[in-house]
């Protein structure tokens, strides 16, 4: 290890320690990140701490290599949250379908090894902090992967007049995913982010979508991730579309659920989740809303709101997706609050 990955691992060592020693001293809140977690998933993490995380995409230049490690770790910093989750960020090429209409029987796999620049960012990230806190791949499905190639358009092309195309390229993105699963585990990975979309309303006209083009492929990636692992997070993402219904979601696995916060315009709830998933549940705060466009103090207020809301010792604090635009220091004081809800009402921050 460098001696600039010793000194980050000893800053971060030491951010972690001073911020959960400062909870009231019966709390017995670990001191490790680690702890934390594998104590929240248990239901012995003491009552008065919620863990928390909120997720941000990064410049451009912040992609790849040494710029992405860094911004990573300023991020987990800068929070202190519980996790590091590591952003999703390379694509695959365009298929120009439209151009060339021969391109549904060309159909070729990735490179074996096309995830490396992304796997290089996790084996930085994992040498320098992955002793004491969760360094959590992210990990698309591949429907999501299909919509980086085709757009919405080729998909619905390939769907109702190339289905066995469609299928065929699904099966080699999850190919190309499970190399990256395989490969992060093999660096000490010990969870990912489990994304998907593909179920969402947009989609219900073309019978059978969902079973045929998202489900199998998200539980063939999904159960690569979750094999050998302890904790994974489920994320539901509506960034593409609205859903109405999540139960076709309940087997899919994940000891932590994200979900959308409506669901059709009815507003879904962490108390809903924890219901109808049986596990504790990642959310609380609305992406588009006051952790983002509101002061610190209204941020610590809907926290405490969203919070006494929450089921109880099953929330992990945090919103529905990345929360682009968000002042930081909006988001230190959503984490911070959450990690000190037990504080006497005249202590300050």
């Amino acid at each position: 290890m460098s001696r600039t990955s010793s000194v980050l691992s000893l800053l971060i060592a030491i951010v972690a320690l001073v911020a959960l020693s400062s909870c009231r001293p019966t709390a017995q809140v670990p001191t490790n990140k680690k702890e934390v977690m594998d104590a929240f998933l248990s239901g012995t993490l003491p009552e008065g701490y919620a863990p928390a995380a909120f997720f941000v995409h990064y410049g451009s230049h912040q992609k790849f290599g040494e710029p992405a490690v860094q911004a990573h770790l300023q991020h987990y910093l800068q929070t202190n949250m519980d996790i590091l989750k590591v952003q999703f960020e390379q694509r695959v090429p365009a298929i120009r379908w439209a151009d060339d209409p021969t391109v549904w029987d060309s159909i070729a796999p990735l490179p074996d090894d096309f995830y490396q620049p992304t796997l290089d960012v996790i084996r930085r990230l994992q040498e320098i902090v992955g002793q004491d806190v969760y360094v959590l791949p992210t990990i698309y499905s591949p429907y999501q992967l299909a919509t980086q190639s085709l757009r919405e358009a080729g998909i619905r092309e390939a769907a109702s007049h190339h289905p066995e195309a469609l299928c065929q390229l699904l099966g080699y993105y999850a190919e190309a995913l499970k190399w990256l699963v395989k490969e992060c585990k093999a660096l000490g990975i010990e969870g990912f982010y489990m994304t998907c979309q593909g179920g969402e309303k947009k989609y219900y006209d073309i019978p059978s979508f969902y079973e045929t083009f998202v489900r199998p492929y998200d539980l063939d990636v999904m159960s690569s991730c979750t094999d050998g692992t302890h904790v994974n997070i489920l994320h539901i993402c509506d960034w593409e579309g609205t859903y109405d219904d999540l139960t076709r979601y309940v087997d899919y696995p994940g000891q932590i659920v994200n979900t959308p916060i409506n669901l059709d315009g009815t507003p879904f709830t962490t108390q809903d989740g924890e219901k109808l998933f049986g596990r504790p549940v990642l959310g609380g705060l609305d992406r588009h809303g006051v952790i983002v466009n509101g002061t610190e103090e209204e941020t610590i207020q809907a926290v405490r709101a969203a919070l006494a809301a929450a089921p109880a010792g099953r929330t992990m604090l945090g919103a529905e997706c990345t929360v682009g635009g968000a002042p930081m220091q909006n988001l230190h004081a959503a984490v911070y609050e959450a990690h000190h809800l037990a504080r006497p009402s005249h202590e300050g921050r």
